[in-house]
């Protein structure tokens, strides 16, 4: 049987990331490999005595595959840590994922069995998308409760048909994030890895390695674990906008962390976005069954948490009050540069 692991570039509380190693180890992942974009003496005291898990600091090896300069991009980053484990993995194959997506073997087989019937030729398969929605699960049990929306190709169509004008400016193919899913990638063929697949060259866009399409798996993105997470998640990307070469994003991205932005003193206005982007009601729910795009996953990972690593608060309320700590700075630069309150949105 194949083994495999994953690799991960982190900046989350010390909570998620347990969460994110534990869930992966005890799925039967050998090592999960958790790059820290900054020290995380929490983190590591969690995951300190938990086999297979592996933790790295930034620059630990003198950022050697960029000659010593370390990526300004958070993307580069990405791709900059996920190449090295991939480099240097004794496995059989890396998975390369966010702190915020969790993978899911979906038909029953373990993922080191749906990556062991992976054609020879092929040096990577794509996890297809899945993104966590709210539905009759408010207020949530913890961070990790919902339901489930896969892209939808019809989306541009049909839409209208559930959807208000105010999700629809917000929604691409269906979802807040990204619709492109990742990637498990074969060790010892000499490639790199990008942020959705695979290269040939450290500058390429992996078009040319031969792949076997998307994998018996489901990544499971938790895009913003709380109301909280994801207004900081635009406030963030509405900052990164005001910098020199900002990253590109989709129109419904962009528009996504703009009216945030332009909203951050606006606390009804804020829960209003989130609504309209995270919620959904059973009318809605009964419409994306039918188009084969709404999945009832019930990962278990509170559970496999607590089987891996012991207790970890994961409800809305204990993680939003460590996004607070975390991110003491962000928060700060939030509210300088665009007024945003914090505390309407903390969870109870």
């Amino acid at each position: 049987m194949d083994r495999w692991g994953v690799v991960a570039l982190a900046d989350e509380p010390a909570a998620l990331i347990a969460a994110f190693v534990a869930h992966h180890l005890d799925l039967g992942a050998d090592e999960v490999h958790v790059c820290l974009d900054r020290p995380n003496p929490e983190a590591r005291d969690l995951l300190a005595r938990v086999p297979g898990a592996v933790l790295h600091d930034a620059g630990e090896d003198g950022w050697a595959f960029s000659n010593g300069y370390r990526p300004v991009k958070h993307l580069g980053r990405q791709k900059y840590h996920a190449s090295r484990m991939l480099a240097e993995t004794k496995l059989d194959w890396l998975v390369h994922c966010d702190a915020d997506e969790f993978v899911l073997p979906t038909t029953g087989e373990s993922v080191a069995e749906v990556l062991s019937a992976v054609r020879h030729g092929a040096s990577w398969v794509k996890i297809g998308v899945a993104e966590r929605t709210h539905l009759d699960d408010l207020p949530a049990a913890d961070i990790f409760s919902g339901v489930f929306r896969r892209p939808w190709a019809g989306f541009t169509a049909r839409g209208g048909v559930i959807y208000d004008d105010a999700a629809l400016a917000l929604l691409n193919k269906g979802l807040c994030g990204h619709n492109l899913g990742k990637c498990a990638v074969r060790s010892g063929r000499g490639l790199f890895i990008g942020v959705h697949r695979p290269m040939r060259e450290w500058s390429g866009g992996g078009r040319d390695v031969s792949y076997d399409g998307t994998a018996k798996l489901e990544l499971l993105h938790y895009d913003g674990l709380t109301e909280l997470h994801y207004a900081l998640k635009m406030m963030r990307r509405a900052l990164n906008a005001m910098a020199k070469n900002p990253p590109s994003h989709a129109p419904q991205r962009q528009l996504q962390f703009e009216a945030m932005a332009g909203a951050a003193h606006n606390a009804r206005a804020l829960h209003a976005q989130w609504l309209a982007a995270k919620v959904i009601d059973a009318k809605q729910a009964r419409v994306l069954e039918r188009e084969g795009v709404l999945a009832r996953f019930d990962p278990q990972i509170a559970a496999r948490t607590a089987r891996v690593v012991g207790a970890v608060d994961l409800s809305p309320a204990g993680f939003d009050r460590a996004l607070l700590a975390h991110e003491a700075a962000l928060f700060a630069r939030a509210s300088q540069a665009f007024g945003f309150d914090p505390a309407p949105l903390v969870a109870a």
